[in-house]
Protein backbone atom coordinates (compact mmCIF):
# COMPACT_ATOMS: atom_id res chain seq x y z
CA UNK A 1 0.00 0.00 0.00
CA UNK A 2 1.41 3.38 -1.02
CA UNK A 3 1.40 6.28 1.43
CA UNK A 4 -0.98 9.12 0.59
CA UNK A 5 1.84 11.25 -0.91
CA UNK A 6 2.87 8.38 -3.20
CA UNK A 7 -0.68 7.97 -4.46
CA UNK A 8 -0.94 11.73 -5.05
CA UNK A 9 2.32 11.74 -7.02
CA UNK A 10 1.18 8.85 -9.20
CA UNK A 11 -2.20 10.50 -9.81
CA UNK A 12 -0.60 13.85 -10.63
CA UNK A 13 1.88 12.18 -12.97
CA UNK A 14 -0.88 10.36 -14.83
CA UNK A 15 -2.88 13.57 -15.12
CA UNK A 16 0.14 15.41 -16.54
CA UNK A 17 0.79 12.63 -19.04
CA UNK A 18 -2.83 12.60 -20.17
CA UNK A 19 -2.78 16.37 -20.59
CA UNK A 20 0.43 16.23 -22.59
CA UNK A 21 -0.97 13.53 -24.87
CA UNK A 22 -4.14 15.51 -25.50
CA UNK A 23 -2.36 18.83 -25.81
CA UNK A 24 -2.04 19.07 -29.58
CA UNK A 25 -0.11 17.91 -32.59
CA UNK A 26 3.37 18.75 -31.43
CA UNK A 27 5.85 16.80 -29.36
CA UNK A 28 6.71 19.59 -26.96
CA UNK A 29 5.34 22.93 -25.86
CA UNK A 30 6.42 26.09 -27.61
CA UNK A 31 7.61 29.12 -25.67
CA UNK A 32 5.19 31.84 -26.78
CA UNK A 33 6.28 34.42 -24.24
CA UNK A 34 8.30 36.67 -26.52
CA UNK A 35 6.86 36.27 -30.01
CA UNK A 36 3.23 35.48 -29.30
CA UNK A 37 3.25 32.80 -32.03
CA UNK A 38 3.38 29.03 -31.99
CA UNK A 39 6.30 28.38 -34.33
CA UNK A 40 7.01 24.88 -35.58
CA UNK A 41 9.61 23.55 -37.97
CA UNK A 42 9.04 20.30 -39.79
CA UNK A 43 12.08 18.69 -41.40
CA UNK A 44 11.47 16.15 -44.17
CA UNK A 45 14.31 13.93 -45.34
CA UNK A 46 15.34 10.43 -46.34
CA UNK A 47 18.02 8.01 -45.21
CA UNK A 48 19.40 7.67 -48.76
CA UNK A 49 19.58 11.45 -49.31
CA UNK A 50 23.18 12.71 -49.24
CA UNK A 51 22.17 16.41 -48.96
CA UNK A 52 19.92 15.45 -46.02
CA UNK A 53 22.84 13.86 -44.20
CA UNK A 54 25.03 16.90 -44.90
CA UNK A 55 22.37 19.24 -43.46
CA UNK A 56 21.73 17.00 -40.45
CA UNK A 57 25.42 16.95 -39.54
CA UNK A 58 26.20 20.60 -40.37
CA UNK A 59 23.62 23.39 -40.45
CA UNK A 60 21.00 21.17 -38.81
CA UNK A 61 23.26 20.34 -35.89
CA UNK A 62 24.09 24.04 -35.45
CA UNK A 63 20.39 24.92 -35.50
CA UNK A 64 19.52 22.21 -32.98
CA UNK A 65 22.02 23.76 -30.54
CA UNK A 66 20.80 27.34 -31.12
CA UNK A 67 18.63 29.59 -28.97
CA UNK A 68 16.01 29.58 -31.75
CA UNK A 69 15.68 25.80 -31.63
CA UNK A 70 14.75 25.99 -27.96
CA UNK A 71 11.82 28.24 -28.90
CA UNK A 72 10.29 26.22 -31.74
CA UNK A 73 8.57 22.90 -31.93
CA UNK A 74 10.64 20.63 -34.15
CA UNK A 75 9.55 17.40 -35.80
CA UNK A 76 11.15 15.17 -38.38
CA UNK A 77 9.69 13.04 -41.14
CA UNK A 78 12.24 10.56 -42.46
CA UNK A 79 11.71 7.77 -44.92
CA UNK A 80 14.23 5.10 -45.97
CA UNK A 81 14.33 6.43 -49.56
CA UNK A 82 13.57 9.69 -51.32
CA UNK A 83 10.98 7.80 -53.39
CA UNK A 84 8.92 7.14 -50.24
CA UNK A 85 9.14 10.55 -48.59
CA UNK A 86 5.48 11.50 -49.21
CA UNK A 87 3.95 8.11 -48.33
CA UNK A 88 1.41 7.89 -45.52
CA UNK A 89 3.62 5.35 -43.74
CA UNK A 90 6.04 8.10 -42.71
CA UNK A 91 3.61 10.94 -42.03
CA UNK A 92 1.70 10.97 -38.77
CA UNK A 93 -1.97 11.74 -39.26
CA UNK A 94 -1.67 15.14 -37.59
CA UNK A 95 0.92 16.32 -40.15
CA UNK A 96 -0.67 15.05 -43.35
CA UNK A 97 -2.57 18.28 -43.99
CA UNK A 98 0.80 20.00 -44.45
CA UNK A 99 2.09 17.19 -46.66
CA UNK A 100 -1.02 17.50 -48.80
CA UNK A 101 0.00 21.07 -49.66
CA UNK A 102 3.19 19.81 -51.34
CA UNK A 103 3.49 18.69 -54.93
CA UNK A 104 4.64 15.19 -55.85
CA UNK A 105 8.04 16.48 -56.95
CA UNK A 106 8.94 18.04 -53.61
CA UNK A 107 12.69 17.74 -53.06
CA UNK A 108 14.53 16.90 -49.87
CA UNK A 109 15.84 18.03 -47.53
CA UNK A 110 12.63 19.97 -47.11
CA UNK A 111 11.48 22.25 -44.31
CA UNK A 112 8.00 23.47 -43.52
CA UNK A 113 7.62 26.47 -41.23
CA UNK A 114 4.29 26.48 -39.44
CA UNK A 115 3.04 29.44 -37.44
CA UNK A 116 -0.14 29.23 -35.41
CA UNK A 117 -1.11 26.07 -37.29
CA UNK A 118 -0.66 27.52 -40.79
CA UNK A 119 2.06 26.68 -43.30
CA UNK A 120 3.87 29.99 -43.83
CA UNK A 121 7.10 28.95 -45.55
CA UNK A 122 8.60 25.96 -47.28
CA UNK A 123 11.98 25.40 -48.77
CA UNK A 124 14.26 22.61 -49.88
CA UNK A 125 17.99 22.32 -50.24
CA UNK A 126 20.67 23.90 -48.11
CA UNK A 127 20.54 27.23 -49.97
CA UNK A 128 16.83 27.65 -49.21
CA UNK A 129 17.46 26.63 -45.61
CA UNK A 130 19.97 29.45 -45.19
CA UNK A 131 18.28 32.00 -47.45
CA UNK A 132 14.57 31.46 -46.77
CA UNK A 133 13.63 28.98 -44.05
CA UNK A 134 15.93 29.97 -41.20
CA UNK A 135 15.34 33.71 -41.72
CA UNK A 136 11.56 33.08 -41.62
CA UNK A 137 11.85 31.12 -38.38
CA UNK A 138 13.92 33.92 -36.84
CA UNK A 139 11.48 36.60 -37.98
CA UNK A 140 8.54 34.73 -36.43
CA UNK A 141 10.37 34.46 -33.13
CA UNK A 142 10.99 38.21 -32.84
Amino acid sequence: MLPRVGKWLIGASLLLLAGAAAGGIWDRAVDRSSSGHDVALLYVGADDCAPCRVWQGGAGARFRSSAEFARVTYREIKSPTVLDVLKDDYWPQDLRRYRDQLNAGAGVPLWLVISDGELVERGFGESQWAGTVLPKVKSLLR
